[in-house]
């Protein structure tokens, strides 16, 4: 196996040699490249994050780098300057990058609000805002909470895994908040089957290896075949919650009801929302925006709660700071807390963006659609470019001892030299959506962990100097298991 891949690489590098010497059109200076072997060695064996966390200080200097990952250079910003140029420009300039439709990130997410573009991405983004302002509700996602508390009644004698626990969590309180639905997620260990058929679905999507030889999607392979399946399934699940929903918003027009309050689905939300804008939006669409949605509300919040969680067990005296907040602001009950309570836990809130500063999710991929200069650098025409919120997050120009986890710099009044240092959910125009809904649902979830339990590492955590993450596309903790008991 090893030996495969070792030739596999330096073919590879052969071939794109070959190609460099042919392709290299820069306008301006050069811009700084990672060599292709670590790179290629580190997808193929390791966890990617190992690339980011060894960045050079030239790169920081320079502000962005590039790589070659089969046919095409990627360029990666990690200047938070670079990054307000990118971000902050019309999404008709630098669109989305359009991934081939043989890939799996857009046979599963097709054109939703994540990787359309233009007006139809205008349509998605117009229905999707008021949609998820109306889908805030603590009182859904505090319920599901406490049905995870009934669920670890039977596994709290043993260590938990923290981040299995919560995509159970996250999972059931999407599926109740976009449509209404409980997956039963936490009613019995083995997860439901369309849950499985999921996480099939992403162990192809987060596939590195397709990405860089996409031939491999249209092979007859029993794992494509696996893939397509579970595809098809996941389709025929969500297009049939789609049409009850219609028929529900039908009988509510008829009997003239209607809802004068928030905690409405996102679905039925945005059904309303396409009639009252007279939008046109297919059930394909529809399709395309909740499963952008799920996968979106479901990995990187589940990632971030944990890397919380994580956090408060390492470091005992935090959690402690915590748990007397929450106490002091709701009470020692167990209780869900008010959306104004959760504003008032200033130590919690910190504890959180602390999280998503130190493992934030990755940005999309866009694409120049003409020269455009960054610094002293000018990058050609339809160069494929994304910005790193990681590498961002610890450019040590703006975060002192950034590698540190440190709720206490966000309590100071001070404000940040660079406002675009810290961009967990992107900004411009095509910040994250549902970044709102995000934050208080890890609010919700902390805040009543700290209530009900007291939680530790375990002596012989692989986690005990620094997090250890798995070898995916998406940022998750390995095997992140704490011992939990509940408070007496």
């Amino acid at each position: 196996m090893w030996m495969f891949l070792g030739f596999l690489i330096i073919f590879i590098y052969i071939i794109q040699k070959n190609y460099n010497r042919k392709h290299n059109n820069f306008l301006g200076k050069e811009v700084p490249k990672i060599p292709f072997l670590p790179v290629a060695w580190s997808i193929l064996t390791g966890p990617h994050v190992e690339v980011l966390e060894t960045i050079p200080d030239e790169y920081y200097q320079s502000g962005i780098y590039k790589a070659r990952l089969g046919p095409n250079d990627y360029y990666t910003i990690v200047s938070a300057d670079f990054a307000r140029k990118l971000l902050t420009e019309s999404e008709d300039v630098v669109p989305k990058y359009k991934f081939s439709s043989e890939l799996p990130v857009l046979k599963f997410y097709g054109t939703g609000i994540v990787f359309s573009n233009g007006e139809q991405w205008r349509t998605h983004r117009k229905l999707s805002n008021p949609a998820f302002n109306r889908a805030l509700s603590p009182k859904v996602m505090g319920d599901v909470v406490l049905e995870s508390f009934k669920y670890l009644r039977k596994e709290i004698h043993q260590p938990v895994d923290i981040y299995e626990l919560l995509q159970r969590i996250t999972t059931e309180v999407l599926g109740q908040v976009a449509f209404g639905y409980s997956f039963g997620t936490l009613k019995s260990k083995e997860l439901p089957d369309i849950v499985r058929k999921y996480k099939i679905i992403m162990t192809n999507v987060e596939s590195y290896i397709l990405y860089i030889f996409p031939f491999l999607n249209k092979l007859p392979t029993r794992k494509n075949k696996i893939f397509n399946s579970a595809v098809k399934d996941f389709d025929k699940f969500v297009f049939e919650i789609i049409d009850l929903k219609r028929i529900e918003l039908a009988k509510r027009k008829k009997l003239n009801e209607k809802k004068k309050c928030n905690n409405e689905e996102l679905l039925i939300s945005m059904l309303e929302a396409s009639e009252q804008e007279n939008l046109n939006i297919g059930t394909k669409d529809l399709r395309d925006n909740i499963i952008n949605f799920f996968s979106a509300g479901n990995d990187t919040t589940s990632m971030s709660v944990s890397s919380s969680i994580y956090y408060l067990a390492k470091y005992p005296h935090m959690q402690k700071r915590a748990r007397e907040e929450v106490i002091s602001i709701i009470g020692n009950e167990l209780k869900i807390p008010t959306a104004d309570q959760l504003k008032e836990m200033k130590y919690l809130n910190a504890v959180i963006k602390e999280s998503l500063r130190r493992y934030p999710a990755p940005m999309t991929y866009r694409q120049l659609l003409k020269p455009t200069q960054f610094g002293e650098y000018v990058l050609p025409e339809n160069s494929i470019i994304r910005v790193s919120n990681f590498a961002v997050h610890h450019d040590p120009k703006y975060w002192d001892n950034a590698y540190t986890f440190d709720p206490e710099r966000w309590l100071t009044n001070e404000k940040r030299s660079n406002q675009y240092s810290y961009i967990p959910f992107s900004v411009g125009p095509r910040n994250c959506v549902g970044q709102n809904f995000s934050i208080m649902e890890q609010r919700i979830i902390i805040a009543m962990f700290l209530l009900k339990y007291e939680w530790s590492l375990p002596e012989n955590s692989i986690h005990k100097d620094e997090l250890v993450l798995s070898n995916a596309f998406l940022f998750r903790p390995k095997n992140l298991e704490i011992n939990i008991k509940e408070r007496v």
